[in-house]
């Protein structure tokens, strides 16, 4: 069954998630900026565990990109989700 409700609840999800998202990619972009490298060349040369000894920002690091990477799938979902709401409606 549709009603309006589930559009509403679904687009709170989405604006929630959309601001998780910039707010972890703004944390990330401060890091690349910090070290003068691109997260992608930070999780292929370092050893995380080493990494993380040496400076524990290189954790965060590692931990902030594994969250954004699933804001960003989840962000997927519910905007498939209100299309197929949309589309029935």
């Amino acid at each position: 069954m549709h009603t309006d409700e589930y559009e509403i609840s679904i687009g709170r999800e989405i604006s929630l998630c959309r601001k998780l998202i910039r707010r972890l990619k703004s944390s990330i972009q401060k890091r690349e900026t910090r070290y003068g490298i691109t997260t992608e060349g930070f999780l292929k040369g370092l050893n995380q565990k080493q990494s993380a000894e040496t400076n524990p920002d290189f954790l965060n690091w590692s931990k902030d990109y594994q969250e954004l990477r699933s804001w960003e799938r989840m962000l997927e979902q519910y905007e498939e989700e209100l299309k197929k709401l949309i589309a029935d409606h």
